[in-house]
């Protein structure tokens, strides 16, 4: 089709994306095993545009060979993601080695059956060409193969997110440097990329009138894809260094039956958090608290969720947000900002004492700090 517009914002993309990669694997800021497999995403990823973009402008037609060399690493794609995750939120976590077999298989096996056509393309290129339908039968396939593979991996990356963002709240009452949102929201983008590659593909493919421009929005999507990545090793630079993530506490289940102890314990979990006021430390968690009321964590944890039918969170933070209350309708704190009475009630980031405070009082800080002075 020519060199155009959208192909500049490809090619872009794709040097970010190598350099981005090698970045992550050769920076000494950023030596974490996780890093590694993200690595081998976005050049995976930037792999796959380079394909496109020399597909769009014409190489192919100028040098036919490359439309037959393993370029697209699409099957390796959800193979590298998956272990990023995994590696992620548990820094101790150790591949099993049949898995990491199925998963890299059906890249192996593209990746072979894209040698042998090179080979057969130098050998002899007129049995290449006379076979040539078998071959783009084989890459259609192999692409349907590969949205079914890609999707699966996205759903249980998506449901393994969630999971330790509920465990998080149930451990820790602060979420900042801890929380996955910004991978939650990746894993969003990257659904919306599969249905701008899985829709237009499988139409082409039963309508049978391919169109190259019918993919560019697949294409810039996933240019986009990697500025928002390399944005994000600035803006969130502590997602890339290691450590990240503390492995949180095995979930308990909530369902086994409390000992006989278990009011005894409540009232002292109460009486703790009324006169210790350990909530006003804004690095407090499951097991700083279960020290100071004297029972294990997990006990600690259930007590929670049976007795006040929150997680341990939402537990801690509406203390905070009680505590917060006091300090605006208190004359004497008059002159504190509203970020500094959030400080003081035990928040470590202005945007989660304006949430949560909005949530338990159902208005913002300023908002009740302006109906507190129009009574006095």
């Amino acid at each position: 089709m020519g060199f155009n517009f959208f192909n500049v914002i490809i090619l872009i993309g794709c040097v970010q994306g190598f350099l981005l990669s090698f970045l992550l694997v050769r920076g000494t800021k950023f030596q974490k095993q996780s890093n590694v497999y993200l690595a081998l995403f976005i050049f995976g990823f930037s792999l796959n545009n380079l394909y496109y973009f020399s597909l769009d402008v014409g190489l192919f037609k100028k040098y036919p060979i490359l439309f037959f060399l393993p370029f697209t690493w699409g099957l390796l794609l959800p193979f590298a993601f998956f272990y990023f995750v995994e590696y992620l939120v548990n820094p101790q976590f150790r591949p099993v080695r049949r898995i990491t077999f199925w998963l890299v298989l059906p890249f192996a096996i593209h990746a072979f059956i894209q040698l042998v056509s090179v080979a057969i393309f130098v050998v002899d290129v007129r049995l290449l060409a006379r076979h040539l339908e078998i071959y783009n039968a084989i890459l259609t396939a192999t692409e349907i193969l590969n949205m079914a593979f890609a999707m699966g991996i996205l759903v249980l990356v998506f449901s393994k997110i969630n999971r330790y963002q509920h465990n998080l709240k149930n451990h820790y009452a602060t979420l900042t440097n801890r929380s996955l949102t910004w991978l939650r929201n990746l894993v969003v983008a990257l659904f919306a990329l599969w249905g701008l590659w899985s829709i237009p593909y499988v139409y082409e493919v039963f309508i049978g009138e391919p169109a190259q421009s019918n993919h560019y929005p697949l294409w810039i999507g996933m240019s986009v894809v990697i500025y928002w990545i390399g944005y994000s090793t600035n803006t969130k630079s502590e997602v890339f260094e290691a450590p990240v993530f503390a492995p949180p506490i095995e979930s308990t289940k909530t369902d086994h039956i409390l000992s006989e102890k278990t009011e005894e314990y409540y009232q002292k979990l109460i009486d703790t958090m009324a006169n210790k006021k350990p909530y006003l430390n804004p690095e407090l968690n499951l097991e700083m608290l279960a020290a100071n009321v004297e029972i294990s964590a997990g006990y600690l944890s259930q007590i929670i969720n049976k007795k006040e039918k929150v997680n341990f969170y939402d537990f801690v933070n509406r203390y905070r947000v009680e505590e917060a209350k006091k300090i605006i309708a208190d004359p004497k704190f008059n002159h504190y900002s509203l970020l500094a009475i959030g400080q003081e009630a035990g928040f470590n980031s202005k945007s989660t004492f304006n949430a949560a405070f909005k949530r338990y009082v159902g208005a913002t800080p300023s908002q009740f700090k302006k109906d507190v002075e129009g009574l006095s």
